[in-house]
């Protein structure tokens, strides 16, 4: 009776054992269960945030290359550019669009996205406001600048406004982040606290978790990395987007090169005007800075890029040999390439690897090259808003603002400076006896030679139809007399031709004024200029007045009596 109780008791701590542990695997399953629902809840937030924060970029991007294209359109014409300006416009709206959808859920957001409309709409009615003003009139400096000046305020209101949204979207991605590690955490607790019995069990739930885990962990690394890559891309290319000149786009590139490919070493080459050689713009870790012909590269050859990673591939000429694997990329904007972006990869590079670092380098290619085409288009602007375009000299608005610098430097350093007036003699003659070519071709080459003849301080300027400026910074009328003599013998040894129609000889007047004996404003050395090549046309023309030439008459004068 006795063993049978003790046998009872036996089968009860069994039967009591054997329930707590189905009752605590139960309860583990469920509460696994729970965890897990609130595991998946917090992936499909955090894909969310990525989702929105892509989605920002996107916005950027488009407006950016909106920008870009129409620019491209008011300066070459291409038709082309203008339909790529209109494509990322809808396709900027579109992007607003998506953003707001994403965002439904978060009233702040919205608030945002709200006041970010009203500026994002003005922007992209600047886009077409350019555009048709060039379809309506062809390029307008004047009021292309206006549009360039308001769509340059409201890019500021809107990189701000976009820049706000995604600081809040990240704070969010941060807590869900970190809800999804605690809840991660919890999980692990609870499977590795599990009873003995249910070991198998137990352990294959947590090989899975752990799998699922260390997968989405892989997931959001590279996701992660990529929207890195994008807002780098997004920041390098603002930063080139307000560089005035290749030297500030230089250090730039060189920077985000660096960062873009630590662990290798590279450069940015470009073409030369005449496509004759390629030189470095940017170079980062150890590669090398020689100068190298377009013909030495098979991936400007190819128009592809193009791999070196075996002894047995060919490598472009102007790769040293060295270990490791090179990479040449093509850097095209607007169907012209402009030049060719160079990797040395570090050793022992894998094949998946390489394939991975091929597609980074060449949406890094991509922006560097739309953006170095867009300060190309620039330093364009700036030349055609300064220069007169026939003669290749600094244009009447440009010769004003040079004047009133060196009056104030003349008036600051005492130095004397002297205004040369100069015109074709009988120009009209040119026009109605060989036609409007052959007095282009004059002021042309009258244009060249004033290029050649002057010094290195002095500014040649076409002041307006057959009439030449020359400033001369610490020339005395003297010097000024002697500069215009010189150049006025030179204009006489001119040959000109225009098609096979020798055009005779060409003669130039000039009047000289000086500064402060002759004026000390803009309007009276030009007044006092002109009068003098008056009186230069007066006295037989090709010949050079002032108040010097005056006194020299004169001092001959006395000593013929």
């Amino acid at each position: 009776m006795s063993y049978l109780n003790h046998s009872y008791k036996r089968v009860r701590i069994i039967d009591l054992t054997f329930s707590s542990a189905l009752l605590l695997l139960a309860a583990m399953l469920v509460l696994a269960y729970h965890i897990r629902i609130e595991v998946a809840l917090s992936n499909k937030l955090t894909e969310h945030s990525y989702e929105v924060i892509m989605s920002v970029d996107q916005l950027n991007n488009s407006l950016l290359q909106a920008e870009s294209s129409r620019r491209g359109y008011v300066l070459t014409g291409n038709p082309q550019e203008k339909a790529r300006c209109l494509s990322f416009s809808q396709r900027t709206e579109d992007n607003f669009q998506d953003l707001k959808k994403l965002t439904l859920d978060n009233g702040s957001q919205q608030g945002r996205l709200n006041r970010l409309q009203e500026y994002m709409n003005r922007k992209l009615t600047i886009f077409r406001l350019s555009l048709n003003d060039y379809d309506r009139k062809g390029f307008n400096p004047d009021s292309q600048a206006q549009f360039t000046e308001e769509g340059s305020t409201l890019m500021g209101y809107l990189r701000n406004g976009i820049q706000d949204i995604k600081i809040h979207e990240k704070g969010l991605l941060a807590v869900r982040r970190a809800e999804e590690q605690t809840s991660l955490m919890v999980l692990t607790m609870v499977i590795l606290s599990g009873m003995f019995i249910s070991f198998i069990l137990l352990s294959l739930s947590y090989y899975i978790a752990r799998r699922e885990t260390r997968n989405h962990v892989l997931a959001a690394d590279e996701l992660e990395s990529a929207n890195r890559d994008i807002s780098d891309l997004s920041s390098m290319t603002q930063l080139l987007q307000t560089c005035s000149d290749f030297e500030e786009a230089r250090s730039i590139l060189a920077s985000y090169g660096h960062k873009f490919f630590s662990g290798d070493s590279g450069g940015i080459y470009l073409i030369n005007p005449s496509r004759t050689l390629m030189s470095d713009v940017a170079v980062w870790g150890n590669a090398e800075q020689a100068p190298f012909t377009p013909d030495q590269c098979w991936a400007l050859r190819l128009g592809q890029p193009h791999i070196s990673a075996t002894e047995a591939d060919v490598r472009c000429q102007h790769v040293p040999e060295t270990e490791g694997a090179h990479l040449c990329i093509p850097l095209s904007a607007h169907h012209e390439t402009l030049g060719t972006l160079d990797l040395n990869l570090a050793p022992g590079i894998t094949g998946a690897e390489l394939e991975k670092r091929k597609a980074k380098a060449a949406a890094f290619a991509e922006q560097v090259a739309l953006a170095i085409r867009s300060l190309q288009l620039r330093e364009q602007l700036r030349e055609l808003s300064i220069r007169d375009p026939l003669t290749g000299l600094l244009n009447r608005r440009h010769m004003e603002e040079s004047l009133l610098r060196e009056i104030s430097r003349a008036t600051r350093t005492k130095q004397p400076l002297s205004v040369l007036m100069m015109d074709v003699d009988l120009f009209k003659h040119f026009n109605d006896t060989y036609g409007h070519e052959a007095g282009d071709h004059v002021l042309k080459e009258f244009g060249h030679l004033l290029q050649n003849q002057v010094r290195e301080s002095d500014i040649a300027c076409r002041f307006g139809g057959e009439e030449f400026t020359l400033i001369l910074p610490e020339a005395d009328c003297d010097t000024a007399s002697e500069i215009g003599n010189r150049i006025r013998s030179a204009v006489m040894d001119l040959q000109l031709v225009v098609g096979r129609q020798p055009l005779g000889r060409v003669t130039i007047s000039g009047g000289i004024a000086v500064f402060p004996e002759d004026g000390d404003t803009i309007q009276q050395l030009l007044a006092r200029s002109d009068e003098a090549l008056y009186v230069a046309k007066k006295n037989g023309r090709n010949r050079i007045e002032g108040s010097c030439a005056a006194a020299a008459v004169a001092a001959k004068g006395k000593a013929d009596k």
